[in-house]
């Protein structure tokens, strides 16, 4: 790994070079470009009214009082939306549904989720009004001022009882409260396995709901063009042509009347992917007043709108023979959907679930019936590592119970059972094909790098000091590439400059530097001269957008095409400068030469032929080309994470000691860059294990966890030095050879922690604890089992 400092080397920079990021120095000194920081002469602000309730029937709303505050200049509800025929967000049903059809053969629920509520609020925080004023403090205060009338009715919450007989409705297109019931795999065979099994474990975990706590909560600035009766929206999203295209469906206007512009964005995990109702309902409002409007959420209303985590129960049984060979794992469960459904939640929770549920294990039978079902509750929807954490938290805390119930050693028992490097190209038998990987090597570099071989000595030291010391362990694999379908743009201009275009948008993770990499090899130039084309939909043709660990996977092959393309292009006309044959023509670091010759033109040189009349990829002074990157093989990051805790049974008390990670991302793009994803899904991972937890009152509905009073984030001092290592093994599925590196580090993390956590809670005889395990959780669990309760 190399490290660029200096400006001779930045000539010189390629793939695989360790180049600090290209917008930190904007992003640290305030030269950011977020929501926020978008204003418009003569913006006006938007505030919304939100149910108290978690589940209510609207009887009148009244907002006379609000529209008499001085300042204000309109209240919409529901009524004036659907009088204007605003149609409801749409989700994924209709296209995927027939996909994955539940166990009957039928379609999954997808009841109506609009902008603002209609009759009935389904969760604390749906948007029963917009308030429309000159100020946001006067929209802030007229909310208030709107009375409503609601019939409250009974409410569901919690995930494990939301089927039971007799719970309330959330809808009535979702009978039991169930959206999907999907299945995977042969139940008979894994059933027959595990019937032959020498040995059994068994376990049920809970996989906790978190908030996405965005750094920058969500926001938009719309306006409506009179003259060209385009609307636009200024937002952070994760996709600026899907966003585009669903805002587009709700508002009832051809997609080429909705211009979306994301500049930089404060994080977005996957919770940014879904259009958010408010979206659409200023956006609406702006082209009813004719006015530009302005809406930033506060950070309570993110606790109580924008789209939460997981929320899992789930129950795995693993089947053994007598040498620790896995036979079968057959795993069942439910997820929380929430109130409504969010775009592709039902799709990423269900598929992600099935497509990890092997691990790296060669494990012959599985099979898994997972349930999804509404609540009133915020909706959920993608978060960092969604549906992934999930199936290799299960496998990775079932294989550790099975080493402790049965007797056999941890790490020979995954060693033995890891699929090895030459059965790649490897199949599970839920369908996906794993493309390459070193399984046991990252087990082994993680155990070097780690110390685990000498960990019973730390462990005896820390009983001296009357502490608990244990140590985790898990091997994680993740699906990385989503839809395919991804774009890229090269411009070469005769000023020495290259503008580069991608689909994807950037919430943080450095596009501007990777993609810029990529270009810099491909074309063979500096990288000082590469600019990137902003994320906006009138400047950018197409994309799929940010999500599932795509960008580089899908974005970075679509920019080596249109690189390729480009120097294909300007063959010909650097052949007529140079007075000789294409076909004698060859390109090599920025020039087109002469074979055999030193005779050569630079692409820019070239660039000056270019009147704009050759082709639709030239301008005066200008060339280039675009492409789809239209692949749709799936890559698999995977990897390996090592925890050591240290507890204090007296308090509970809990510290990592050290966290040891090695990630396979394939050809990484820019190391630093990677192991910088690593860390901060690492720290996401610790959070959910140790620390997050939204938290609903069982009887109301209401979030209790609604503030960062109440909801717990790890702070840097809870956080352990992570000792990361790269273990690059290229995919075969791409011209990059890459893999994805965003959501390994909350894959692994948690299994890893709690596998830590348990590990020292065995010595005073704990069996098992859900997450967060927090002081307060790990001291009760003592002193329950101290006391035989």
């Amino acid at each position: 790994m190399r490290s660029i400092h200096n400006k001779m080397d930045r000539q010189n920079i390629r793939i695989g070079m360790a180049l600090p990021r290209w917008e930190d120095e904007r992003l640290v000194t305030g030269k950011g470009r977020f929501t926020d920081d978008q204003n418009l002469d003569s913006q006006v602000y938007a505030d919304f009214v939100r149910s108290p309730y978690a589940h209510a029937k609207i009887e009148n709303i009244n907002c006379e009082k609000a529209i008499e505050t001085e300042g204000v200049i309109a209240v919409f509800s529901a009524n004036e939306l659907e009088a204007d025929g605003v149609k409801p967000i749409p989700s994924d049903v209709k296209v995927r549904g027939p996909l994955y059809p539940n166990q009957d053969g039928s379609i999954m629920a997808d009841p109506p989720y609009f902008p603002l509520a209609r009759k009935i609020v389904r969760h604390v925080g749906d948007a029963v009004a917009l308030i429309i004023a000159k100020t946001p403090d006067i929209a802030a205060e007229a909310t208030e001022k709107v009375t409503i009338d609601y019939t409250v009715l009974p409410s569901v919450t919690v995930t494990a009882a939301a089927q039971g007989v007799g719970q309330p409705q959330v809808w009535k297109e979702a009978p039991n409260n169930t959206c999907f019931d999907w299945v995977s795999g042969n139940e008979e065979e894994t059933n027959e396995a595990l019937a032959l099994a020498d040995h059994i474990a068994s376990i049920q975990v809970i996989d906790n709901r978190v908030v996405t706590c965005f750094l920058e909560p969500r926001g938009v600035l719309a306006t409506f063009d009179k003259v060209t009766q385009r609307y636009t929206a200024h937002l952070g999203c994760q996709g600026i042509h899907v966003t585009r295209k669903r805002l587009s469906q709700i508002l009832g206007v051809q997609e080429e009347n909705v211009r979306v512009i994301s500049r930089d964005v404060g994080g977005g995990f996957g919770s940014r992917s879904f259009t958010y109702p408010e979206y659409a309902a200023i956006l609406w409002a702006a082209g009813k007043l004719k006015l530009p409007i302005k809406w930033i959420a506060t950070r309570s209303e993110d606790f109580y709108s924008a789209n939460q985590g997981r929320d899992y129960v789930l129950s795995g049984t693993l089947g053994l023979n007598a040498k620790g060979d896995f036979l079968a794992l057959k795993v069942s469960g439910v997820c929380n959907l929430g109130a409504y459904v969010a775009g592709s939640s039902p799709f990423t929770a269900l598929r992600n679930v099935t497509r990890m549920l092997a691990g790296v294990y060669k494990t012959p039978n599985l099979y898994v019936n997972l349930s999804g079902v509404f609540t009133n509750t915020v909706p959920i929807a993608s978060y960092r590592g969604v549906g992934r954490v999930e199936a290799i938290y299960t496998l990775e805390r079932l294989i550790d119970e099975a080493a402790r119930t049965i007797g056999f050693d941890r790490i020979e028992l995954r060693r033995r059972n890891c699929v090895p490097p030459e059965a790649m190209p490897y199949t599970t038998p839920t369908g996906s094909t794993y493309d390459s990987g070193e399984y046991v090597k990252n087990m082994d570099l993680a155990i070097t790098n780690s110390r685990w071989n000498t960990f019973a000595k730390r462990r005896i030291e820390a009983s001296a000091r009357g502490k608990l010391r244990g140590i985790g362990i898990c091997n994680y694999i993740e699906g990385a590439g989503g839809v395919s379908g991804e774009y890229g743009q090269i411009i070469i201009r005769e000023n020495g400059t290259i503008q580069m275009a991608v689909g994807s948008v950037a919430q943080g993770q450095g596009h501007e530097t990777t993609m810029r990499q990529i270009v810099a090899e491909q074309l063979g130039i500096s990288i000082d001269c590469i600019e990137m084309t902003e994320s906006d939909t009138d400047l950018i043709r197409g994309g799929e957008g940010t999500n599932a660990s795509r960008s580089i996977v899908r974005a970075g092959p679509a920019l080596v095409k249109a690189a390729d393309n480009a120097i294909k292009l300007g063959l010909k006309a650097a052949a007529s400068q140079l007075e000789t044959s294409p076909q004698d023509i060859s390109f090599a670091l920025g020039c087109y030469t002469i074979t055999g010759t030193d005779r050569s033109i630079s692409i820019f040189d070239v660039a000056k032929s270019f009147n704009g009349a050759s082709s639709e990829h030239s301008a005066a002074g200008e060339f280039g080309g675009d492409a789809i990157d239209d692949n749709d093989d799936i890559t698999y990051p995977n990897g390996c994470h090592i925890c050591e805790v240290e507890i204090d049974p007296e308090t509970g008390e809990l510290e990592i000691i050290a966290f040891t990670a090695v990630d396979d991302v394939g050809n990484a793009i820019n190391p630093m860059i990677v192991h910088g994803q690593s860390q901060g899904g690492i720290a996401q991972g610790i959070g959910q294990a140790l620390f997050e937890q939204t938290i609903y009152d069982p009887e109301t509905g209401q979030q209790l966890s609604g503030s960062f009073m109440d909801y717990a984030l790890p702070k840097a001092r809870d956080l352990p030095f992570i000792n990361g290592t790269l273990n690059e093994v290229r995919s075969p599925t791409n011209s990059l050879g890459a893999k994805g590196a965003g959501e390994g580090g909350t894959t692994g993390a948690p299994a890893a922690v709690m596998n830590a956590v348990m590990d020292a809670l065995s010595y005073v005889g704990v069996q098992n604890i859900d997450m967060p395990a927090t002081p307060y959780r790990i001291w009760e669990a003592i002193q329950n089992y101290k006391t035989g309760n």
